[in-house]
C-alpha cells in the first residue's frame, strides 16, 4: 500500500453531497402532493420524473463513494460504518422516488377533511429529512474533532430531535391510515390500496432518514 493512501480524502464530503441530493428528492414531495390533490396530472408526472432523475444522481454519487473507499485500517471511521450510512441515505432517495411513482399512477381523491392532515404529514416528513441532512452536514466537523468534544453534544441533540420528529410522523401516518380505512366506502378497492401505499411510502422516507441518524449515533457511541 502506498503511503499516500493513508491520507486519502475523507469520504464525508461526498456523503454530504449524496445526502444533499437525496434531500432534493424529498424536497419535491410536497409540490407533488399538492399537484396530486389538485388533480394536476401532468404536473404530478413532471415532478415524479424530476424526483426519479435526482434519485439517479444520488445513485451515481453512492457508486462513486463505494468505488473510492479504501479498505485501509487508517480510515477515521470503519469502512463498514460508512457503507451503512450511504445505504441509509440511498434509502431516503429511493423512498422519495417511490412516493413520486405512486402519486403518478392514478389521480384519485380523498375526503376533504383529510387534505390538510395529509399536507401536514408530508411537511413533517420533509422536516425529518432536513434534520437528517443537518446531521450528515456535521460529519466532517465530527471527524476533525475525532468524534468527541462539544460538537458531539450538539450532534446528539440533533439526533434526539430527529428521533422525536420521526415518531411524530409515525403517529400522523397511523392517524391518516385509520381515517382512510374507516372511510373505505368512499374508495374503490384500487384507490384504497393506492392511498395506503402512498401513505406508507411517505412514512418510509422519514423512517429512512431516521436510520441515517441512527447509524451516525452508533459511530459516535463507539
Amino acid at each position: 500500500m502506498k503511503i499516500f493512501d493513508i491520507f486519502r480524502r475523507s469520504p464525508f464530503q461526498a456523503m454530504q453531497e449524496m445526502m444533499n441530493m437525496a434531500y432534493e428528492c424529498v424536497r419535491l414531495i410536497p409540490a407533488t402532493f399538492d399537484a396530486f390533490l389538485s388533480g394536476k396530472e401532468k404536473e404530478v408526472q413532471r415532478l415524479a420524473e424530476e424526483i426519479s432523475h435526482k434519485e439517479y444522481e444520488t445513485d451515481i454519487i453512492k457508486n462513486k463513494i463505494r468505488s473510492s473507499l479504501p479498505n485501509s485500517i487508517f480510515m477515521s471511521v470503519a469502512r463498514g460504518d460508512v457503507l451503512e450510512i450511504i445505504t441509509s441515505i440511498d434509502a431516503v432517495a429511493d423512498a422519495a422516488e417511490d412516493v413520486g411513482v405512486l402519486l403518478s399512477f392514478k389521480m384519485i381523491k380523498i375526503p376533504s377533511e383529510l387534505v390538510e392532515k395529509v399536507k401536514y404529514f408530508v411537511e413533517k416528513v420533509v422536516d425529518v429529512a432536513n434534520l437528517s441532512k443537518k446531521v450528515v452536514d456535521e460529519l466532517e466537523t465530527l471527524r476533525e474533532s475525532s468524534f468527541g468534544g462539544p460538537e458531539t453534544k450538539h450532534i446528539t441533540e440533533l439526533l434526539d430531535k430527529l428521533n422525536e420528529e420521526e415518531h411524530k410522523t409515525d403517529r400522523l401516518g397511523y392517524e391518516i391510515t385509520k381515517i382512510i380505512l374507516n372511510t373505505s366506502e368512499k374508495f374503490s378497492f384500487a384507490d384504497l390500496w393506492l392511498w395506503l401505499k402512498i401513505i406508507q411510502a411517505t412514512s418510509d422516507v422519514a423512517n429512512a432518514a431516521e436510520k441515517v441518524g441512527n447509524r451516525i449515533r452508533l459511530i459516535i457511541s463507539k
